[in-house]
């Protein structure tokens, strides 16, 4: 008997050193995306990819310009808030529409940390007919810790209702 707890203590301690010892690169934090025919997890980083986009649920590509975007999907032209084509939600890192541009056609909650995009949203457009999206601040201790983007508007500021660089999660109606 002892020395099958000593045999279960030995392979728990053995599991345990071998899991402790995983490389930290091999452990996906965020979502894949499907980048110059090679898989990033966006929660790592973007490369130099400027637009990713959600096509579907599971379906996320990213592009390293918006003209490589258009290029490849006929959907948009350079940069701008026009570019955010009916259905979808986009967001900017910067404002007036201008930086990493990430955006979704698929409803849900995206915690933006899985996307690299948390607390860096500045600029929106939203071409939904009927829903439009929330944003969400995961700071507890302050109150209004949400807004409401309409559908069918674009946001040029998020500093006009303070919401620059505040966005930790988004939900696409």
């Amino acid at each position: 008997m002892r020395r099958v707890k000593a045999g279960v203590l030995a392979a728990m301690t053995i599991g345990i050193f071998s899991i402790a010892q995983a490389p930290a690169d091999a452990v996906p934090v965020g979502v894949p995306a499907s980048y110059q025919g090679t898989t990033i997890d966006l929660g790592k980083g973007w490369a130099d990819a400027e637009v990713c986009a959600e096509f579907a649920v599971g379906d996320v590509r990213c592009f390293r310009t918006p003209q490589d975007f258009a290029a490849t999907t006929g959907r948009f032209g350079p940069a701008a808030a026009e570019d955010c084509a009916y259905t979808w939600v986009c967001i900017w890192e910067n404002i007036d529409h201008t930086g990493r541009r990430l955006q979704w056609n698929a409803s849900g909650t995206k915690k933006l940390a899985d996307w690299g995009f948390r607390d860096m949203a500045s600029s929106a457009a939203l071409h939904r007919p009927q829903s439009g999206a929330t944003l969400v601040n995961y700071v507890t201790a302050f109150p209004n810790q949400h807004a409401y983007l309409a559908a069918n508007h674009i946001y040029s500021d998020f500093r006009d209702f303070g919401w620059n660089d505040k966005a930790d999660e988004i939900q696409v109606g």
